[in-house]
């Protein structure tokens, strides 16, 4: 049992609270905790904001679960001081004003599911809407240095590797991992769960160019629909009948 007190963790998870409990006894979140606390001491930003560090569980429901998103890290950077990062991965709640990653996201999949022209899709910077149908957007690591990204990826992989391998597994949902970085992770999966492996949306504005998303919308709604004739609506819009893909 670790030193931290669960009584302080337990409404964080939301209804993942009992599959998570078992890495908290094994005192798995100490060393996270010791490093974060100590940094804190120090004065290192660090985001986001410790309210939203397990915001992805709280806005996914376990049963509703459809789908694993896995970015690199947090966004690592502060608008007039605030974190932008708000605890969804590529979500942007806190400015409500889209970084170019989800830019690119959004775009990529305008392009695949509507040719690229869909005036009513609204793609709104909080991506709440998308956790709340079932999709896990996580990032490889929870928290993040201010202008260091990736900075805390080693520090969560136990964590990442005890999700994947104790509670995701089990669901056999797919998983995307948006680069590099996230697809290290990858080698904690069970071999009969579907991954997705495109470069991460940075990478493309990076390079000026536009994200090439490898049609994983129209493939994770494909294979959601022929297990459970279920689909994730990928914009913000009222739910129609329409199977898109």
């Amino acid at each position: 049992m670790g030193n931290l007190q669960w009584e302080k963790f337990e409404g964080l998870f939301g209804d993942w609270t009992n599959r998570i409990k078992p890495f908290f006894d094994s005192g798995g979140f100490d060393p996270i905790y010791e490093k974060l606390k100590l940094s804190g001491k120090m004065g290192v930003k660090i985001a986001p904001l410790s309210s939203n560090v397990f915001r992805a569980f709280e806005e996914c429901p376990f049963d509703d679960l459809k789908l694993v998103v896995v970015g690199m890290s947090p966004y690592h950077t502060l608008k007039q001081g605030n974190p932008i990062a708000d605890g969804l991965a590529m979500s942007c709640s806190i400015t409500n004003y889209p970084q170019p990653t989800l830019d690119q996201w959004y775009y990529a999949c305008e392009k695949e599911l509507n040719e690229g022209m869909c005036l009513p899709c609204i793609k709104n910077p909080d991506l709440k809407f998308l956790a709340n149908q079932g999709v896990l957007l996580l990032n490889a690591g929870l928290t993040v240095e201010i202008m260091k990204a990736g900075s805390h990826n080693t520090l969560w992989e136990p964590f990442m590797k005890y999700l994947f391998e104790e509670i995701i597994n089990l669901t056999g949902v797919p998983v995307i991992f948006l680069g590099k970085e996230a697809a290290q992770l990858e080698q904690y999966t069970a071999p009969y769960i579907w991954t997705f492996k495109p470069t991460h949306p940075a990478s493309a504005t990076y390079k000026g160019i536009d994200w090439d998303s490898g049609g994983i919308f129209k493939d994770i709604n494909k294979i959601l629909w022929d297990r459970n004739k279920l689909k994730i609506n990928w914009f913000d819009n009222p739910e129609d009948d329409e199977i898109p893909f």
